[in-house]
């Protein structure tokens, strides 16, 4: 018990440590009169957390009454700590940094007034408009009865002002009068503040995880301890049964190789755009998504060939090989010369990504049950989410601070090191199926379970072909095209218009953050909720994605990108599921097989997913918001014809009925 409570100390010191050596590589390079104070107060905070946590590890409720581990007390104090740490730090840097900026305002005003005494009269109305500054925006001199006798805008030069808290005496009974920008602080810290909040949300994902995974190894290695003291006999039947490592630490592995290969995720359209394009006769906007779709295209390409090496070789052969083209592929990107070599890195690492990616989700196939299965898939998602949350925000902020390159770089490196958290787990091979149709090596002959025959792909029935093709195209091909407008439209948008790279990353956060915790929720509901088929949610999906890209185009400004990154993230927490569901249910596609099906429906998917920077490409030619509009409009109309098509389909149906 001592030595559980040693190891999980540790862990929660080590996140402790990392959160705050964060905050303080967030905010060191601004002037050591924002930082000193808040950074000695951060290290007190850390200290005493860390013997906090120390009480509470030594003495507190880690074990229930039946010495079980209590993740829910482990993550409750890991977490609060974390939020008072942040919390403090937050207001007291915002605190000095406010003051700092207000006394900044009067150190302007003093040598504002001390200038203009020294200007003749014919010459203050000149020198006024020279001292103006971001927060000074007006300067005007006022006689003793309030009149504007000069001033740095000429228009206002007669008129009667009104003296306020920027009045000051002026000699000879005149005063001079400044016009402050009353938002220049705000906007000067709204980033700051924003930043804060961002690592305040990831390090709750981060913390989190580093909990579950440290309760994860501390049971697997109860469970080894129980398996080595029990008889001979018992021994064989808990091996038997026991779940593979690869299976067991699914969410953890997957968490970390996203939050690793996804740093770079919020500003790759943008660094296309700035290199050196030789290519002369492609735009600027298409040659930002040639990086992305050549990743998606490789990424295609290691589907079909993942599944033959995980049946021959076992998973960690494919996922070591996706792990080190990955990170050899996100070093090129770091040194990229031009355009032509950085879409060959990114190349690179979507070959890598789709070995990866492949050998992840195949893992879930090594349960020995459907339970099993069915939780290694839900582990899977919720690793892949938290992880994208966690690595896209957090690398958008390095990326201000530090540049594209060295979030490449710190990229490729710790997508390296997670091989060392696989390198020592056992190997497994997915098992294969024993179907008759495996024996007899025909790939487009399929099983009628019903009739017990083999039928030609060639036999199934136009009418059914048509109706997969009408859903693939109306249906799926949307919602895989809207998939660009996070990873290409918002950082090319946000570039135009002078936002930060923080800011893709903060969107791509909000749309994580509702697939994680509204999508069971709403998927929940419309399971439960009356006459709800499948294919009336994948048009309420298809309506969402239109609505959610339309929002964006509405006007301008951050905000309704960010309520559009939210109403997508709305759409796919429980569009993904009806959309594929639907997909699988469909007559043509059932006499394809499960397993061939869903490698079909990703490949498709990830096909229309590389033409989706194109078709956004060709959108804002006429304009970001009218493009994405015209991109809504479209996408909704495509969702009105699927309707009036199913609607035509019911008809003939009936009609010919006996």
């Amino acid at each position: 018990m001592n030595k559980i409570r040693a190891y999980l100390f540790a862990g929660s010191t080590l996140t402790i440590i990392l959160v705050a050596v964060f905050l303080w590589v967030l905010n060191v390079g601004k002037p050591s009169e924002y930082t000193t104070e808040p950074f000695n107060i951060l290290i007190i905070l850390t200290i005493i957390a860390i013997i906090c946590l120390a009480a509470f590890f030594a003495r507190g409720p880690v074990f229930n009454i039946y010495g079980k581990l209590e993740a829910v007390n482990i993550n409750a104090i890991l977490i609060t700590v974390l939020v008072i740490i942040q919390m403090a730090f937050f207001f007291e840097i915002i605190s000095v940094h406010n003051q700092i900026l207000n006394y900044q305002v009067y150190d302007k005003i003093r040598y504002a007034t001390t200038v203009a005494e020294r200007s003749t009269d014919e010459d203050l109305d000149r020198d006024l408009t020279h001292l103006l500054s971001f927060s000074i925006t007006d300067i005007m001199v006022l006689d003793e009865d309030g009149n504007v006798i000069h001033s740095s805008d000429q228009n206002l030069i007669g008129t009667l002002s009104v003296e306020d808290n920027y009045t000051f005496p002026f000699g000879d009974g005149r005063r001079i009068k400044f016009i402050i920008d009353r938002t220049y602080n705000h906007d000067e810290l709204r980033n700051e503040i924003l930043d804060l909040l961002t690592v305040l949300v990831t390090s709750i994902f981060f913390s989190v995880e580093i909990v579950i995974m440290m309760l994860r190894i501390i049971q697997r290695k109860i469970e080894a301890s129980i398996t080595d003291d029990s008889l001979g006999t018992a021994v064989v039947e808990d091996n038997q049964s026991k779940m593979i490592s690869a299976l067991y630490y699914i969410r953890q592995i997957s968490f970390v190789f996203y939050f690793a290969s996804r740093l770079s995720s919020a500003f790759i359209p943008t660094m296309a755009k700035e290199l050196i394009n030789p290519l002369s006769f492609i735009s600027d906007n298409t040659a930002a998504g040639l990086p992305q779709s050549a990743e998606t295209l490789l990424t295609c390409s290691a589907i079909f060939i993942t599944t033959i090496i995980l049946e021959r070789k076992g998973w960690k052969l494919p996922f070591m090989s996706g792990l080190i083209l990955v990170a050899l592929g996100t070093f090129i990107s770091a040194v990229s010369p031009n355009l032509p070599v950085f879409i060959l890195s990114r190349a690179v690492v979507g070959l890598g990504y789709g070995l990866c990616w492949m050998t992840l989700r195949n893992l879930s196939l090594f349960g020995k049950d459907e339970k099993e299965k069915l939780l290694g898939f839900a582990l899977l998602n919720a690793g892949i989410y938290a992880g994208m949350n966690c690595g896209s925000a957090l690398g958008a902020i390095l990326a201000d601070i530090f540049g594209y390159r060295t979030v490449f770089a710190i990229s490729a490196v710790l997508t390296i090191m997670t091989s060392l958290f696989i390198i020592k787990l056992e190997n497994s091979i997915l098992p294969r199926k024993n179907t008759n149709n495996a024996k007899k090596g025909v790939d487009s002959l399929h099983t009628d379970t019903k009739e017990g025959k083999f039928l030609s792909s060639d036999t199934i029935p136009f009418a059914q072909k048509i109706q997969a093709i009408i859903f693939v195209i109306l249906m799926i091909a949307p919602a895989s095209i809207a998939a660009s407008y996070l990873t290409y439209y918002l950082p090319l948008y946000f570039q135009n218009m002078g936002a930060s790279t923080t800011d893709v990353g903060r969107a791509q956060l909000i749309y994580g953050i509702i697939i994680v915790y509204a999508g069971p929720m709403l998927s929940m509901f419309l399971i439960t909720a009356a006459d709800k088929s499948l294919k009336t949610m994948n048009i309420v999906y298809s309506l969402m994605i239109a609505v959610s890209l339309f929002v964006p185009g509405f006007g301008s400004g951050i905000l309704l990108p960010f309520l559009g990154a939210g109403l997508l993230g709305l759409a796919d927490s429980f569009g993904f599921g009806v959309q594929n569901n639907y997909y699988l249910s469909l007559p043509a596609i059932e006499h394809l097989g499960a397993s061939r099906s869903l490698s079909v429906l990703s490949f498709t998917k990830k096909m229309l997913e590389m033409i989706g920077p194109f078709v956004f490409a060709a959108a804002i030619m006429i304009g970001y918001q009218a493009g994405i509009r015209l991109l809504a409009v479209i996408f909704g109309l495509m969702a009105i014809l699927f309707i009036i098509l199913g609607k035509k389909k019911n008809e003939l149906h009936h009609n010919r009925r006996p």
